[in-house]
């Protein structure tokens, strides 16, 4: 299977750069999807030692724009289409509601979205703050059909981070905290049980130890 990347970039002023690029990729199963099913309360998830390599392929295009030294805005629109994506396709439910499920390649899985993102660094200081929106279906025919048009399993449409930093240059002194939105999703590929949205923080500090 081939891997490869194109990109081009153009510049038609000094504070903005348009660019876009083309790629291909592919993943092994893993030996855990061939070989070790796994038990998550009452659902089991049994393995599939016939799962196929997945396949990659898509295109993005965007933009930069940086009005001043230290000011950077950027966008980028993607598309891109997972052939022969590994999934826990459902098999069965329980009249407990407990499921079955095995590792199965499904057509494909098609995304589709955009990307923005700023950053600003003012002397010691740095914040950076970005932005996803993710439109992700599902390809699916055969004992997978009745996935076909849903979204994928942990797939949100909107993630979005903000970092705020502080550098002490030159004796090594920094510190960051870091604050995440994940919005609402499926836990299962049936898009039957939700997940509610989350925000998360944490920080960092760091402190040099030896000075040369």
């Amino acid at each position: 299977e081939p891997t490869a990347r194109a990109g081009i970039a153009f510049h038609p002023t000094s504070a903005i750069t348009l660019r876009g690029a083309g790629y291909i990729g592919w993943r092994l199963p893993t030996l855990n999807e061939l070989y070790r099913p796994f038990r998550a309360g009452a659902d089991v998830t049994n393995a599939n030692p016939n799962l196929k390599p997945e396949t990659m392929r898509g295109v993005e295009a965007g933009a930069d724009f940086t009005p001043f030294s230290g000011i950077r805005f950027g966008a980028t629109l993607f598309w891109n289409k997972l052939e022969d994506a590994i999934a826990n396709v459902t098999l069965s439910t329980s009249s407990t509601g407990a499921a079955t499920r095995q590792r199965q390649n499904i057509d494909a899985v098609r995304s589709r979205g955009v990307e923005v993102e700023a950053e600003a660094a003012l002397g010691q200081w740095n914040l950076l703050a970005s932005y996803a929106y993710t439109d992700a279906k599902v390809r699916a025919d055969g004992v997978a059909l009745a996935l076909n048009g849903l979204r994928p399993s942990q797939t949100p449409r909107h993630t979005a981070s903000a970092t705020l930093a502080w550098a002490s240059a030159p004796d090594g002194f920094g510190a960051a905290v870091t604050g995440r939105y994940v919005a609402p999703q499926f836990e299962d590929d049936q898009n039957s049980r939700a997940l509610n949205d989350a925000l998360t923080f944490d920080a960092n500090l760091r402190l040099p130890l030896v000075q040369k």
